[in-house]
């Protein structure tokens, strides 16, 4: 890796864990029957914007595909969160749109994994561990009030 773009590595995994560790806030929110807080939809917004700019400097910079294609995917599932929660603001969980939010979901997260890990071992293996505190964190949630 290039120190030129260590910086900018490092804000796209440090926004990976960010995620992560909001979902765990938002799964225990949830299992305490809290609603939506705004101040996540804040954080998405944010978080989107500075994605735009991580995949931005990778395009100019014309870096590995990896370094614009899955931080992209991120990107992707927080603005259809941010349009689905808290613009339209529509119970989509109930519907057929949950499939596709979930692949979408998955597969932006664990291409963040993905891009943690191509960065740094030890990068990987720590988004790893947010990524399964949020899991567990989805599965109390789960167990104690089901879906939502």
């Amino acid at each position: 890796m290039t120190a030129n773009y260590r910086s900018i590595d490092l804000v796209a995994i440090a926004l990976a864990n960010l995620m992560n560790m909001v979902m765990v806030v938002v799964f225990v929110l949830r299992s305490l029957t809290v609603g939506r807080l705004r101040v996540v939809g804040f954080v998405w917004a944010v978080m989107i914007l500075v994605l735009a700019c991580v995949v931005t400097l990778n395009v100019r910079a014309k870096r590995e595909w990896w370094t614009t294609v899955l931080p992209s995917l991120l990107l992707v599932f927080l603005m259809v969160e941010v349009a689905l929660d808290y613009v339209v603001r529509c119970e989509f969980r109930s519907t057929a749109l949950l499939g596709p939010y979930l692949f979408l979901y998955y597969i932006s997260i664990l291409g963040m994994i993905g891009y943690s890990f191509l960065t740094a071992k030890n990068f990987g293996f720590a988004t790893l561990a947010t990524y399964f505190l949020s899991q567990i964190a989805a599965l109390y949630s789960y167990f104690k009030v089901g879906h939502g």
